[in-house]
């Protein structure tokens, strides 16, 4: 078995179950990759995950007013620090599509709480699809198991959020538009997902265009915080 971060072999004893039911071993990352990435605990702002926050952040605050009808929520696994960097540097802008495996283990866990949500990733416009080859959030939770909707499209190729600094992010414009799948979330519960959660702008105009399909609920995940 090899991790699924640094590609190398990793030498364990394998369960008995695993043993009689190979397809039961599931992809997991060495010590050492393990290591790497800090989760976020407490404390931590209960409405974004945003790490050092015992009460709702200054950030949440600010969205809050923007979108008062919206009872956001926003959940993270992991705190967006160098290595989760490294990480996202070598999958979304390398390319190197062997990483969509690195963190299925968090990811099944936490949507094993998630039964009876339409999950929706956020979507990449064609030409940056076409760029890069794959959308980076789909294939992360694909290959946790992870079944997702089209309620999104994205038909503006705008600059990479990461090429921008934070008052470009916050002052970006709309990019999102619903599909004709979005008619069907009334009253259901639905749930946004992006690889990384910066300033929030991203998840807030992408649930801003779902909102007027009146969901039960919007809630946004993402991999880092």
């Amino acid at each position: 078995m090899k991790c699924s971060y640094c590609q190398q072999e990793i030498v364990r004893n394998l369960t008995i179950k695993e043993l009689l039911f190979p397809l039961l071993i599931k992809s997991e990352r060495c010590y050492l990759c393990q290591e790497k990435f800090k989760k976020i605990t407490a404390p931590a702002c209960p409405t974004c995950c945003k790490p050092g926050w015992t009460t709702r952040c200054e950030e949440c605050q600010q969205w809050q007013a923007m979108y008062p009808r919206y009872d956001f929520c926003h959940q993270a696994l992991f705190s967006y620090d160098e290595a989760f960097k490294k990480w996202i540097q070598q999958y979304k802008f390398l390319g190197d599509f062997r990483l969509k495996a690195t963190f299925i283990s968090e990811i099944q866990a936490y949507f094993s709480h998630k039964k009876g949500w339409l999950v929706c990733s956020i979507p990449l416009s064609d030409a940056r699809f076409s760029q890069r080859g794959f959308n980076q959030v789909e294939a992360f939770l694909q290959a946790a198991g992870i079944k997702t909707q089209d309620l999104l499209e994205k038909d503006v190729d705008s600059t990479p959020q990461s090429d921008k600094n934070r008052q470009e992010r916050l002052a970006a414009p709309q990019v999102f538009k619903a599909t004709k799948a979005a008619a069907n979330i009334k009253n259901k519960k639905v749930l946004l997902v992006d690889d990384v959660y910066t300033t929030g702008r991203t998840l807030f105009h992408a649930a801003e265009i779902l909102q007027s399909y009146q969901p039960e609920k919007i809630q946004t995940f993402s991999l880092a915080r």
